[in-house]
């Protein structure tokens, strides 16, 4: 299912000092918004496939500290396949 991707995302993608592979994708969209909205974001080169689920769910600890709303299982499944397709 492809998505179409707002206006603001689109100038946020650009905007970012390293590239996102995959911009149209619904993992590199799902990445910008939940990551992207709390700190800068990391190419997901900087991981190794492995690595990521690891970074992830610190990741998912720190948002439920700062009582963030949680990712759905759908979301974190689009980010992290996202995250292991584009790693290191």
């Amino acid at each position: 299912m492809k998505r179409l991707i707002p206006a603001t995302l689109t100038s946020v993608l650009a905007a970012c000092a390293t590239p996102v592979p995959e911009p149209e994708s619904v993992g590199a969209q799902a990445f910008v918004t939940r990551c992207g909205g709390c700190h800068a974001l990391p190419h997901p080169a900087r991981h190794s496939a492995s690595q990521w689920p690891h970074v992830l769910s610190l990741m998912e600890l720190r948002m439920q500290e700062r009582a963030y709303a949680p990712m759905s299982e759908q979301e974190r499944d689009e980010i992290l396949a996202y995250l292991q397709r584009n790693a290191r």
